[in-house]
């Protein structure tokens, strides 16, 4: 082995402190330039919800008039989620079939226990609810 290859590498407090400060620097700057665009983006909600606002008042009136479908679209201005309302609605369906079975009460049963078990197969969403209300079959 050659006497170059067995040269230590000597690294000084100062360097290693020198280090720290250009890494802290550089963080320093990525967070400012971070700051700065969350800065641009608040004075850019700032201005849409007062146009928003400003839109809405007439002269010197205290009072604006507002909406639902108004307040949905400034949420969705700004990228907020949108407001939302309960819908209560009903569906009835109507099945036609036949069953093989020993009794008239035994098909009833088969033609319940099928269609009990659909509420299984609809998705009500998140906060949504289902229920089933009633099954009622006809021979």
């Amino acid at each position: 082995m050659s006497e170059e290859n067995n040269q230590e590498v000597v690294v000084s407090p100062l360097d290693v402190v020198q280090q720290e400060i250009n890494r802290l620097k550089s963080d320093l700057d990525a967070e400012q330039v971070r700051a700065r665009g969350y800065r641009d983006e608040l004075f850019k909600l700032r201005s849409v919800v007062h146009d928003f606002f400003s839109e809405r008042f007439e002269g010197d009136e205290d009072d604006a008039n507002v909406n639902r479908d108004d307040v949905n679209e400034l949420l969705g201005d700004i990228g907020a989620d949108l407001l939302q309302q309960e819908f209560e609605g009903r569906v009835t369906i109507t099945y036609s079939f036949t069953v093989k079975a020993e009794s008239e009460d035994e098909a009833r049963e088969i033609v319940e226990n099928a269609v009990s078990g659909l509420e299984n197969q609809i998705d009500a969403g998140n906060d949504d609810s289902y229920s089933e209300e009633s099954i009622e079959v006809d021979f």
